[in-house]
């Protein structure tokens, strides 16, 4: 009681003017565990995820499977941890480090609920977690195409190559620029081609298809393989996303005999359609689904040319030109690679 009556009779008060400054920072102090305790859970849940994304993904052999990995994942968080949309959700990524290494980030926003009453610290804090696995692909072989020509439309002489495209920088960047095995396989002119050297892409590579075009020489044999300033070259460059296993065009046109690039943006010269059966792949006048039509805007494929299905390549041969599609056109199955080895996986990171 001593103690007491001299404490309340203090006349500067230090004590309590103290205590009360004090007074967050113990709390702060004291809630961090708390906050940190929470973040250390919440990333615990996120690194299960992403171990687990990062595997699905590295191990896909569709698109579709890359894609659902992803849903899995949001699904997952919000059922373990519960909707954080009022902080911004959950953030999941993933991208090919090189092409062996794939790494998913995931994160959230968490707010702290003690935490921030330290000094300059604040109301929300990002908790991540990051996992990356290193995938030795599998070995795939993609044998040579199967097609049928449609009847071609055009004066000009149209022939078309098969080759195999490779997706790998490096290999874009040699003499051949990626290209390998550049076999023809038809033309306009009713030639018989021998299939049987076709390429058989590697891992990689895929199928893809150059139109070469002699200005106005349908009807003359001797001028087919002219390499001069009346012909030109139009390359379906064929690149392999290996997140997502899509297969892109790249189309690119140059003349032959001046090196000139063509615009081929501006000019679109190739119209492709995903065909679920052959007999899809045919005129809507046959039954099928291509369209019958002149001056009209070509159809470009959005979906991957997946087993079991058909691409329809329609060429206009000239840039600019009456943009009817149908100069030279082929119906071609869909690539089927053979795994010729399995892949392994670990998790690195």
């Amino acid at each position: 009681m001593r103690h007491a009556r001299r404490l309340r009779g203090c006349e500067d008060g230090n004590i309590f003017i103290l205590f009360a400054l004090s007074l967050p920072v113990l709390l702060g102090a004291a809630g961090a565990m708390i906050d940190y305790g929470n973040a250390i859970r919440i990333r615990n849940a996120e690194a299960s995820v992403a171990d687990s994304t990062a595997l699905l993904v590295a191990n896909a052999e569709t698109p579709a499977a890359a894609l659902e990995a992803f849903r899995l994942a949001n699904a997952q968080l919000v059922r373990n941890l519960g909707d954080q949309s009022s902080s911004g959700g959950y953030r999941i990524n993933g991208a090919w480090i090189d092409g062996s290494n794939y790494r998913v980030t995931v994160s959230t926003t968490m707010k702290t609920m003690f935490v921030h009453l330290l000094p300059g610290m604040a109301k929300e804090m990002q908790v991540d977690a990051v996992t990356t696995v290193n995938r030795v692909a599998p070995k795939y072989q993609t044998a040579p195409p199967t097609f049928t020509q449609l009847s071609p439309d055009a004066a000009d002489y149209n022939r078309i190559y098969v080759y195999c495209y490779s997706s790998d920088p490096k290999r874009q960047r040699e003499p051949d620029l990626g290209r390998r095995g550049l076999t023809p396989i038809a033309d306009n002119a009713g030639t018989r081609y021998d299939m049987s050297s076709a390429p058989t892409c590697e891992e990689g590579e895929a199928p893809s298809f150059l139109l070469r075009n002699v200005r106005d020489k349908r009807t003359s044999p001797s001028n087919w393989n002219d390499t001069g300033r009346q012909t030109y070259n139009y390359y379906t460059d064929t690149k392999i996303d290996n997140s997502t296993l899509v297969h892109t065009i790249q189309m690119k046109g140059s003349n032959m005999g001046t090196g000139e690039v063509i615009d081929v943006v501006k000019y679109p010269i190739l119209e492709t359609i995903i065909c679920n059966t052959q007999r899809e792949c045919t005129p809507r006048s046959a039954g099928g689904i291509i369209a019958d039509r002149t001056n009209a805007t070509a159809s470009v494929a959005t979906g991957s040319c997946e087993k079991g299905k058909f691409m329809y390549y329609g060429w206009e041969d000239r840039p600019g030109g009456d943009r009817d599609y149908n100069d030279i056109r082929l119906v071609v199955n869909c690539p089927i690679p053979e795994r010729i080895a399995d892949k392994k996986l670990r998790i690195v990171e």
